[in-house]
């Protein structure tokens, strides 16, 4: 009876740990089967975002007037919003 047992337990561990190595190889495949999809979309996001940037720098040096104006204007639509929010906050 007790080498019944000490044999299910063997049986039970080795099983247990094929069912391991399988659930790594499997979660290996899917960590490589998503990055394979997103890496080249990370890099034309990227690309795209540094093409904005440099836009964007071209854009406020040929007009610096409208980038300062630009710059103003979001800086009172932020004091408007926060006043806003700040007596609805002392309003509660």
């Amino acid at each position: 009876m007790a080498r019944d047992l000490s044999a299910d337990i063997d049986r039970l561990t080795e099983q247990f740990s094929e069912l391991r190595s399988l659930f790594t190889k499997q979660a290996s495949a899917k960590a490589d089967e998503a990055t394979s999809f997103f890496a080249p979309r990370a890099r034309q996001v990227s690309k795209q975002v540094r093409r904005g940037a440099y836009d964007i720098v071209g854009t406020s040096r040929r007009n610096p007037a409208l980038t300062t104006g630009a710059i103003i204007g979001t800086l009172a639509v932020g004091a408007l919003i926060g006043l806003a929010l700040s007596s609805a906050a002392s309003d509660e």
